[in-house]
Parts: structure tokens; C-alpha cells; sequence
């Protein structure tokens, strides 16, 4: 279609995975992201708080079966899901507590705080992904691993994940951090991630800033492995990335 065809890859990885989320057709896909300036996260929430109904949202949720599903690892004493909650909860999916998978999930649930999901965090989540029951979630798994290969939905779980595990009143997360959610979510983007990895141990001691942990992703997908494309004159980018950059060109004797 023409209009498709005036988009820009992003604009049209976004579009994908809008469709894939909402299972809107493509018409409509486009016009919410329009409208909400190809924020492909915004765009899913308005969608849904909107109570729009496409394609795999047309399934019929039992309110009854989320309720149980929520209960049966929702704690007794303040009704939301905790740490214990969450290590059942991914024992009953099969993965471990430390899948890049629980960051997706977490995005789908529009989730606040590390380690906990509300009652209306965890049912908004599920009616996101179509699920009332145990079997529907496990059988989300492999998409939401899949998820994080894709370039446009990764940077959306990747920019939610620096907000998700900001303790209050933080504007910076910790190195060590985000050198373990970096590993967990850039392997399919970043060549250098290692070599990345390997430098930000050695010369980076302090907190990273929410502008430079977004201007990594840019780093690793919108630039040449070989970094031959990376701009240390006239590019906007944070000095700790043009640090790296003169590291990694120094290293290969350019």
C-alpha cells in the first residue's frame, strides 16, 4: 500500500507490532499511531483504554478465571502479586525469574514497581495479551520472547525497563544495574555489546542516566558495527558514548 510504503523502517516495525499486539487491521493500526506520534507504547495504551476489540482481543476474557489467576499468586495480606508471587508465577510458565521474558510482561502490565504487580497492573496486563488462565499465558511465552528481537517492540520493553527499575526519587540507575538488564536485552541488537560490557566495568563507576541508557539502544541499532557511521564531531551523542567509540577505534588502530 502506498501509505505503508511512506513509512520509515521504524514507523513500519512499529506498525508490525502494534498489529500483533491488538490484532487491528492495518488501517486502524496507522491511525492510532498517528495520533499518538508512532509512540508505539502510548498508542497500545489508548487502544486499549478505549476498549477497542480486534482480532486476537476479540477473544472472550472470564472475568472469574483472571480473578483466580490473580489470586492464586497474589498475597494474602495486601492482594498483590510479590517477589514469592512472581517466582511461582514464572516456576508455573517454565522460565526462570530472571528471563528477559518477565521485562515483557512486565511492559504489558504497565507495571510501577519492581517485584510487584497490582491487581489492576496484572488484569490489565493480561487482557493485553488475551489471557485468563494459566495455559493462554504459557502458550504467550514464546511471542513474548520474541518480542525482543523485534528492534521497534524491544526499544519500547527496553525504555519502559529504565523507568520499571528506578527506585523513587531516582532519576539514574546503578552501573551494575543496567550492565544485567543490558545483558538481558541488547544480545540480539549490540555486536559490541561484550566489548561494551567489558569497558563500561573498567571506566564507568557512576549511575547512568536515563539520556545515555536510551542513546545506547540508538548506538546499537542505528550504527555500523564497525562504528564507521558514528559522528565524534558534529553528533548530539553523551560523552560516554564517544569515550567508548575512541576506545573501540584506538583498539583496531583506526
Amino acid at each position: 500500500m502506498s501509505s505503508v510504503a511512506a513509512l520509515n523502517r521504524s514507523q513500519r516495525e512499529k506498525l508490525q507490532n502494534f498489529q500483533q499486539v491488538t490484532g487491528a487491521p492495518q488501517r486502524l493500526a496507522m491511525e492510532f499511531l498517528r495520533r499518538l506520534n508512532w509512540s508505539l507504547d502510548q498508542a497500545l495504551d489508548v487502544f486499549f483504554q478505549e476498549g477497542h476489540s480486534c482480532g486476537v482481543q476479540q477473544e472472550h476474557l472470564d472475568a472469574k478465571k483472571l480473578e483466580a489467576l490473580f489470586m492464586k499468586y497474589a498475597s494474602s495480606e495486601d492482594q498483590t502479586i510479590r517477589p514469592e508471587g512472581i517466582e511461582e508465577l514464572c516456576k508455573d510458565l517454565q522460565i526462570s525469574a530472571l528471563d528477559p521474558v518477565t521485562l515483557v510482561l512486565a511492559w504489558h502490565c504497565r507495571a510501577k514497581q519492581m517485584g510487584i504487580f497490582t491487581r489492576e497492573e496484572f488484569t490489565t496486563g493480561m487482557q493485553r495479551l488475551g489471557c485468563d488462565e494459566l495455559p493462554k499465558l504459557r502458550a504467550k511465552v514464546a511471542d513474548m520472547r520474541q518480542a525482543l528481537q523485534d528492534r521497534a517492540a524491544c526499544k519500547e520493553v527496553y525504555a519502559f525497563t529504565f523507568q520499571f527499575a528506578l527506585d523513587q526519587g531516582q532519576r539514574c540507575l546503578p552501573v551494575d544495574m543496567c550492565i544485567e538488564f543490558w545483558k538481558l536485552l541488547l544480545p540480539a541488537h549490540f555486536a559490541l555489546l561484550e566489548t561494551w560490557i567489558s569497558w563500561v566495568e573498567q571506566n564507568v563507576k557512576n549511575h547512568v542516566s536515563k539520556d545515555t541508557w536510551m542513546m545506547l539502544f540508538d548506538l546499537a541499532t542505528q550504527v555500523k558495527p564497525d562504528l564507521s557511521d558514528y559522528d565524534l564531531q558534529n553528533g548530539a551523542w553523551p560523552v560516554v558514548l564517544d569515550e567508548f567509540v575512541d576506545f573501540v577505534r584506538a583498539s583496531r588502530g583506526q
